[in-house]
């Protein structure tokens, strides 16, 4: 008696269709390309408008001209790569059908190896919602695809497709009674991603607006109630800018190995919600500004402005970019003094932006170690190589002890002795200045200094330590 094999199902032979932006993509490819615009040649967004009056086919073409992405910096759907990679092993053919302009798809497509063949947008047709469906019809036949979308204008696409996939969580109902079918992992989240991008955690820095009441000895509620305005209104406004520069430099975080993680950079957050979000926390920074104070307002104006600029200019300029960030450190305690009025004094400012600007060098410095580090040897998106390590690092140290002479001279000065009772008191910051910073700086040449000192010094117990204690001796220098 013979004994046969039982028979192997026949591969499925109907093409699967995928759609690219929102589906094989988080992202957008024509918000991409619109960002990488505005970041590279930022004088041509006048003619945006002029781009329009071509329809949407002509748009995208256009910004296709202008810029070129690169497919490896695009935050794909790994989960659905996946299951699409073990689909085409088993014989299925793969369609990338997308309303994104041709070059960038024929890239992607390239970029990822699976597909049979690419449809997309040229510059006579925007192949989304009824087009597209009307081009795959012709092609494969009523029915004669499965399609993978993610929104409502591929609606017409699902209706004509045999099985309607789609990567939301939520199923989209279609017109002859039928629903998606769930294919994917992907989970909602945007209100709790976009919280994230705005960066809380940052918000430490803005206690620097307290710095002048504290500085001044004006412990009270008529200087508080405005320091905390400050605090909010510098909050809302460094959380628009977050957002603006984490949209900008997307494409570069996904280089990086931590940055990548950012909820834009990973896909988690729409780039239109946090490119809408960014100017409304910015328009509600600075109308708390002029319900409170016009002084503060203008204040918090100019350091929008030079936020704005620092990601849209500065930050790629070498040298320029550090010294932009001590002075947005700084501007933030002159904040404080403009909600308070009180007068800010040669010392504070001083003091305040070499150790700013020390803390700007040392951010820059755990950067490149850490580049090096990875065998690199240029930053994406800025003005610096590992070779700059060196006068980084030696900026920084003397920035750091300038700030400790500062504090020295100023220990000698008059305005020490109508400030305080006890001013000797104040002698016991010093070497705990010089301890703090060198030891930053010797950590930061071990590898051991997040990106971020502030952040870092923030979680750092001996830092910590070294604050509180010279808080208790500016105390007992007062009392």
């Amino acid at each position: 008696m013979s004994h046969h094999a039982p028979a192997q199902p026949l591969p499925d032979s109907t093409p699967l269709v995928v759609d690219l932006d929102g589906t094989l993509l988080y992202s957008d490819t024509l918000w991409e390309a619109l960002l990488l615009m505005l970041k590279l040649h930022c004088w041509q967004l006048w003619r945006l408008p002029l781009w329009l009056l071509r329809g949407k086919a002509g748009f995208k073409a256009a910004i296709a001209r202008q810029v070129a992405l690169n497919p490896a910096t695009l935050p794909y759907d790994h989960g659905l790569l996946h299951q699409l990679g073990v689909e085409r092993a088993a014989g299925r053919p793969l369609v990338l059908a997308t309303g994104a302009q041709a070059s960038y798809a024929e890239a992607i497509a390239a970029h990822t190896g699976i597909f049979d063949q690419v449809l997309a947008s040229t510059e006579d047709i925007n192949l989304t919602s009824s087009n597209k469906a009307a081009t795959l019809t012709a092609l494969y036949g009523p029915g004669g695809y499965d399609y993978i979308g993610n929104a409502r204008a591929d609606l017409p696409v699902w209706l004509a497709s045999r099985h309607a996939y789609s990567v939301t969580s939520t199923p989209f109902r279609l017109a002859d009674g039928r629903q998606t079918r769930h294919m994917g992992s992907r989970r909602a989240g945007a209100l709790g991603a976009l919280l994230q991008a705005m960066r809380p955690r940052q918000w430490l820095k803005n206690l620097l607006v307290f710095v002048p009441m504290l500085s001044a000895h004006a412990i009270n509620t008529a200087a508080l109630l405005p320091s905390l305005s400050a605090f909010i209104a510098f909050s809302l406004c460094a959380s628009s800018a977050y957002l603006l520069n984490d949209a900008l430099d997307a494409h570069d975080d996904r280089l990086h190995p931590v940055k990548r993680k950012r909820p834009i950079a990973a896909g988690q957050l729409p780039l239109p919600l946090a490119l809408g979000s960014s100017p409304l926390l910015a328009l509600a920074a600075l109308a708390w500004c002029a319900s409170q104070d016009w002084l503060l307002a203008l204040m918090v104006a100019v350091y929008f402005v030079c936020t704005l600029s620092y990601s849209l200019l500065l930050k790629r300029l070498l040298m320029i970019d550090i010294v932009a960030l001590a002075i947005l450190y700084t501007l933030r305690i002159l904040g404080g003094c403009a909600a308070t009025r009180i007068e800010p004094s040669f010392w504070l400012l001083a003091f305040s932006f070499f150790i700013f600007l020390s803390l700007a060098l040392l951010k820059r410095y755990s950067e490149l170690f850490n580049l090096h580090r990875q065998g690199k040897d240029k930053t994406s998106g800025r003005g610096y190589t590992t070779a700059d390590k060196a006068p980084i690092s030696i900026m920084g140290i003397n920035s750091a002890f300038l700030s400790v002479l500062i504090f020295m001279l100023y220990f000698n000065s008059a305005s020490v002795l109508v400030m305080y009772r006890r001013p000797h008191w104040l002698l016991g910051i010093v070497p705990l200045l010089v301890f703090w910073l060198g030891r930053l700086w010797t950590l930061a040449f071990r590898g051991q200094v997040n990106e971020d000192p502030v952040l870092y010094v923030s979680r750092d117990k001996v830092s910590l330590a070294v604050v509180a204690l010279c808080l208790l001796l500016a105390l007992a220098a007062t009392v």
